[in-house]
Order: C-alpha cells, then structure tokens, then sequence
C-alpha cells in the first residue's frame, strides 16, 4: 500500500502546477481510483470464489496497475489522468482484496486476530512510509517521480505474487446466486463494514486534504507535508501490531467499540488544540485509528464462511473504499470556501484540522514548527 500515498504529498505540484488542475481534480485522483474499488472489488470477489483461485488475481491486479501507473508519465490532460486512473485502480483491488483473502483462507478462529493486525500492520505502514517518501521524491525528482516509483513496486509485487501458495484444498465451484445469498444471510457483516467505512473517510479526507491545505495555508513544501502526514500514518501503522493481542483476550467488539469512540472524540477537538501540541495529537489520533481496522477486519473473516470469504472482504473493502472515496470529496468541496478565511474555517470545520492564519509566504512558513 505504500503506493497509496507515494503520490500524496506531491499531489499539488502534479495536478494543480504541472497539468493546470485544481484542489478539486486533486482530491478526484484519489476519488477515482476508490470508485474504480467500488465497481470491481465485488466484481473480483465473486470470480475469485466462483473459480475457486485466488493466485491469478492476485498477479494480473499488481501487474496491470504497475503498467498503467507507468502510463501515467505520459500524461497531459487531467480528463486522461482520471480515465487510466479509474482503470488502474480496477487492476489494484483485484490484487489487494483477493491477496487478504489469501491471508485468512488458512488461518484458525485464533490466529485471525493475529492475522488481522499483522495485514493492517502492514498495509498502514506502507501507507505511512509512502507520504514521506513520495515528498521526499516529489521534492529531488519532481512530481511525477513517485508515479515511476508506484508503477515498478506495482510491477516488483507481480512477480513476488507468483510465489503466493493457493489454499492447500481448492474450494468447490458454486454458483454467484449462492454466493449473494450467503452474504445476504449474513447481515452483521455490516457493522464491521459500517465502521471501516468511517474511518476510511476521516483518513481519505485527512490524507489527501491535509497536505494540500499546508501548501495553500502554511507553505509546506512536499518534504514537510510528507513528515506531517507520517506523525499520523506511522502511529496508525505501528499500532495495529498490538492491537490483535487486545482482540485475542477481549474479543473484537469491547476495543472496537472504545476505539471507535474515543478516535471520534479525538478528531472532532482537533481544531482546539494548539499549534504547539498538533504533532503529538496527529500521532495519538493514529493509535487510537489503529485500533479499529484489525478487529473489523477479524469480524469480517470470521462471521464469513470458507466458499464465500473472498466475496465477504471485497465488500468489506468496498466500504472502506466508499469512505476513501467521499472524504477527498467533502474536504476539496469544503476548500472551495469563499475567500481565504472562509476557506480555512471550511477546511477546519470538514476535517478538525487547526486554523493558521493567512499571510506571507515567510510568515505561513513560521506556522510548521516540528517540520
């Protein structure tokens, strides 16, 4: 997932300088590849418990999205960027979801928490580790090197997928008719899918939004958004190690439901704390994020059976992507506020973050000082 958010902290200086876009077409190039999880997650989730294989997926996903990722160097026009954008994005999620479906096939009511928490782990850490790298690059190469950088892990993941094992017994062919019924008769499937869906938006809104609010406010150049961003993504990454062990002894609902609760208080006061304090409250919103993904994830695959798992967690990715989708969305219509200060405030009040004055470019720049 590291390539998620590689492109993040650039995201200004190659849609809105280097093409001539906006906020708004920012915000839609993240919108467009969740849209593009939205259509064909289920879609990939189906034929992947209908051919009972999960390998082929997994391997013509990465692959595909690793070519068009690589395409999009030669790209000069917004409305073509969004177009490959949608497709690439159809490629990712039949490699993401049908490979965490993969990950829970083998696994033992007991080790699902585990398993849960290491693939959360993971993906977050990825997700973290790509925002400062992507400015890094974004600031030496210029925008359209963390494109190249996705486009080649994407391609690298391909070939490592070749490796993956299938289930040691291949699950019988039944019917999409029987798939949807299953599925249907299960509807606690929807509390965990509910839930991530919320905390998809928060973080869609937070990780696309944010940087892009620092350069227009605060004069954050794409290094400086990119460690902003990891006080978040690393805690949210990192957290999620231990937060199987409180699955494991409690069960999955007692940390989700405190999580998720104090996650929401935490977020909604974040326009109240003072500058000073933004980078550790970033960091404590993290952990307290971490704490909801890997139970839902967990709840997910267990309250699933075998021949319909893969189909189970492409919703549960849906929803999640349905959040990821809406939240860039809310917080570009947001930006668009009249005037500066309306713009800030509006900022403010779709996504917590805190309220720096507009000024100088020299006194904007004095509004980061952990940066």
């Amino acid at each position: 997932m590291l390539n998620l958010t590689l492109v993040v902290a650039g995201l200004k200086e190659l849609v809105v300088e280097r093409l001539g876009g906006t906020v708004t077409d920012a915000a839609l190039f993240f919108t467009v590849e969740m849209t593009a999880y939205l259509v064909f997650g289920p879609v990939w989730g189906l034929l992947s418990d209908r051919a009972g294989r999960r390998r082929p997926f997994v391997v013509a996903g990465f692959a595909a999205s690793g070519l068009l990722y690589l395409g999009f160097l030669a790209v000069e026009s917004i409305p073509l960027l969004l177009a490959l954008r949608f497709l690439q994005g159809g490629a990712a999620i039949a490699g993401w979801s049908t490979a965490m479906a993969i990950v829970f096939d083998g696994g033992s009511e007991l080790e699902r928490p585990r398993r849960a928490g290491a693939a959360g782990a993971a993906m977050i850490l990825g997700v973290g580790t790509g925002a400062p790298i992507g400015g890094l690059l974004t600031q030496a190469l210029g925008p359209r090197a963390p494109l190249a950088a996705a486009g080649l892990l994407f391609l690298v993941l391909a070939v490592l997928a070749l490796g993956l094992d299938e289930p040691a017994k291949h699950r019988p062919r039944i019917g999409l008719g029987a798939i949807g019924r299953a599925l249907a008769a299960r509807p606690r499937l929807l509390l965990p899918a509910g839930l991530y869906f919320v905390e998809r938006f928060t973080v869609g809104l937070f990780v696309v939004v944010f940087p892009v609010f620092l350069a227009e406010t605060g004069g954050a150049d794409p290094a400086a958004r990119g460690r902003y961003l990891a006080l978040f993504l690393f805690p949210f990454a990192l957290g999620q190690l231990g937060t199987y062990r409180l699955t494991r002894r409690f069960g999955a609902l007692p940390p989700l439901a405190l999580g998720a609760a104090a996650y929401g208080l935490a977020f909604g006061v974040l326009d109240r704390v003072p500058l000073a304090g933004l980078g550790g409250w970033m960091a404590l919103l993290g952990l307290l994020a971490a704490v909801i993904f890997p139970p839902t994830l967990s709840l997910t695959a267990e309250w699933s059976s075998a021949e319909t798992r893969a189909s189970a967690i492409a919703a549960f990715n849906v929803a999640g992507s349905l959040g990821f989708a809406l939240g860039p969305v809310a917080g570009a219509r947001a930006e668009r506020g009249e005037g500066a200060e309306g713009r800030v405030d509006s900022v403010r009040l779709s996504m917590g973050a805190p309220r720096f004055a507009p000024g100088s470019r020299r006194d904007r720049s004095a509004a980061f000082p952990i940066c």
